[in-house]
């Protein structure tokens, strides 16, 4: 049976008991989860994500990590000049 790792706050790098979804000291989400809370239209998305992820594996969403900027994504932007 593999052996679990110890969870830390990627924020202030304190380390959380298993059990604990925030960090106590700084209050940082110890789970990097989707950031879409859905609405009258859209379907709540429920994913955890790698802590890594700076969007949603599921529904392309930024994470809590990426709204806290504990993680960088990649945004492309496109010059419209450049594409003539």
């Amino acid at each position: 049976m593999a052996e679990k790792k110890d969870k830390y706050c990627p924020k202030c790098n304190q380390k959380a008991d298993e059990k604990d979804k925030y960090c106590v000291h700084c209050g940082t989400p110890l789970f990097n989860g989707c950031s879409n809370k859905g609405d009258l239209f859209k379907k709540k998305c429920s994913t955890i994500n790698r802590d890594n992820a700076a969007y949603c594996s599921s529904c392309g969403a930024p994470t809590e990590y990426y709204l806290q900027g504990l993680v960088h994504g990649t945004k492309i932007n496109y010059d419209r000049e450049e594409r003539r």
